[in-house]
């Protein structure tokens, strides 16, 4: 078990992009953008359905914004070695 879903409270299910764009009030293809900016997702099966925990990705949401602006944090850059 990964760690995240360990801190997660056990009667959280999964849900399906259409069902956690409706929940963040936030449009399908937002979703998508932001999984492949780093949110925490699953994939299952043999057709590699995907799928999010709520709370989880509502989290990771809150991460990225400013507090005080309500701007998008930017991706963080690697360190050079000096």
């Amino acid at each position: 078990m990964s760690e995240h879903v360990a801190a997660v409270e056990r009667s959280e299910r999964y849900v399906d992009v259409v069902e956690l764009a409706t929940l963040m009030g936030v449009s399908v293809s937002t979703i998508k953008r932001m999984q492949r900016e780093g949110m925490p997702s699953e994939t299952w099966g043999m057709s590699r359905t995907r799928r999010y925990l709520p709370s989880l990705c509502m989290s990771w949401a809150r991460s990225r914004v400013r507090p005080s602006s309500g701007e998008r944090n930017p991706p963080e850059q690697p360190q050079s070695k000096e």
